[in-house]
């Protein structure tokens, strides 16, 4: 559970870390060319040029490898460092704040999209105190700096910080929408998990109850023939012995041969009857039958319609196909409902040239990239060992799934 919890939360971080990327380079962007467009501040000497240059350069670095590290602790690190960077950099400004602006507003986001909670929690506050560190008086190159006015100092506090804040809370929301989008990609895996464990069940319960017929019609002609055997086989050994004391010409002599013969005739009957009553074996159910059982269940555990063509598929087929056939709708079914989040399935049915045919499409979302996973690769096996083809794939509105199977297939008598 740990190992998957893990990966979530690594895709989480890579749908961050674009957005973060862009960001940066947009910012430092506009903070290279505002210096190109005003130069550098006045009574700044020329050397500052090449340092100035050196310090984007060497703060866009730091910002990388904080969006390399985005959402491990570690990445406070490097955003420090651009902190101190930015804070070198933009010190002899003075009252210009345009640059400095735009490069704290990087540090800013990158705080809040790369680095996780609760050290992102941290790094904005320490943004806005740099911000406040870069906007003093200072003495730099024996020149004295002039610090903005209040209500530029104040305006750039108001936007590192609402910079800041909007960065968290968009990287927490997207955290809370991905981990919501992947609790319920568990639940729908678990409905279809859930879905085919309860068909299975019925499945099962229904050969159970086919079963216990199958016992209990045996007991009882089991008890039948133990009881009216017996009693029929008394009641002849009793006539016999009667006639013995009865003498030949006696009406009742006849009347007890009678009475013997029918005894004898109605237990030879009754053992015929039980003889053919345990021969009998249970009766398969057919294709048709199967495919709207399996169909009705699905529907009931689910609430997807599930719509039933026949066509002139009504002829009995051996138990190879019919497994087959019941397996990959089954699989079609779950993967309908699973993948494609499904509302309406329509399964059609049609015998051509001693051909099987069945289609099987849904209304579920489709998909421009469809690999075929082992569900689907084990039903292209197991029709392919029947001497039939098997075709999948995404259509307009939908998915489909397409099998041709010889009504010979697998050798056994239909």
């Amino acid at each position: 559970m740990a190992y998957y919890y893990h990966m979530y939360r690594w895709d989480i971080v890579k749908q961050i870390k674009p957005l973060c990327l862009f960001i940066n380079i947009s910012l430092f962007y506009i903070a290279f060319f505002q210096y190109i467009i005003d130069g550098r501040p006045e009574g700044i000497p020329d050397l500052w040029d090449a340092q100035f240059y050196f310090l984007i350069a060497l703060a866009f670095i730091f910002s990388l490898l904080a969006v390399v590290l985005a959402g491990r602790p570690v990445a406070a690190i490097p955003g420090l460092l651009l902190l101190v960077t930015i804070v070198i950099a933009v010190t002899p400004e003075g009252s210009r704040i345009g640059i400095r602006l735009s490069l704290f507003a990087a540090a800013a986001a990158t705080s809040g999209f790369c680095i996780p909670f609760p050290f992102n929690a941290i790094m904005i506050p320490a943004t806005i105190f740099a911000t406040l560190a870069s906007i003093r008086t200072e003495i730099a190159w024996d020149f004295w700096l002039i610090k903005p006015d209040y209500s530029e100092r104040l305006g750039s506090i108001f936007v590192i910080g609402a910079v800041g804040i909007i960065s968290t809370t968009l990287s927490a929301a997207i955290r809370t929408i991905k981990e919501q989008q992947t609790e319920i990609g568990n639940l729908e895996n678990t409905i279809a998990q859930l879905t085919t464990a309860n068909i299975g069940f019925q499945e099962y319960a229904k050969y159970i109850e086919e079963q216990s017929r199958e016992v209990e019609r045996k007991r009882i002609t089991k008890e039948i023939h133990d009881i009216i055997g017996y009693t029929l086989t008394t009641v002849i050994m009793l006539l016999r012995e009667a006639k013995l004391y009865i003498t030949e010409n006696s009406h009742i002599k006849e009347v007890l041969d009678q009475a013997d013969q029918h005894c004898q005739s109605g237990l030879e009957e009754t053992r015929q009857f039980l003889r053919i009553l345990r021969s009998i074996e249970t009766t398969k159910i057919t294709l048709v039958d199967a495919i709207r059982k399996l169909a009705s269940s699905f529907q009931n555990a689910t609430g997807v319609q599930v719509q039933i063509d026949f066509g002139n598929a009504i002829y009995p087929v051996n138990e190879n196909i019919q497994n087959t056939v019941i397996r990959l709708l089954q699989e079609g079914m779950t993967n309908a409902l699973r993948h494609g989040k499904a509302s309406r399935i329509t399964i059609s049915l049609w015998i051509h040239e001693g051909m099987l045919i069945i289609d099987m499409m849904d209304n579920g979302r489709g998909t421009t990239q469809f690999n075929e996973g082992i569900g689907l690769a084990g039903m292209r096996e197991s029709i392919s060992a029947l001497g039939g083809q098997f075709t999948a794939g995404p259509i307009s509105g939908g998915f489909k799934l397409t099998a041709h199977i010889p009504m010979q297939g697998g050798n056994n008598e239909s």
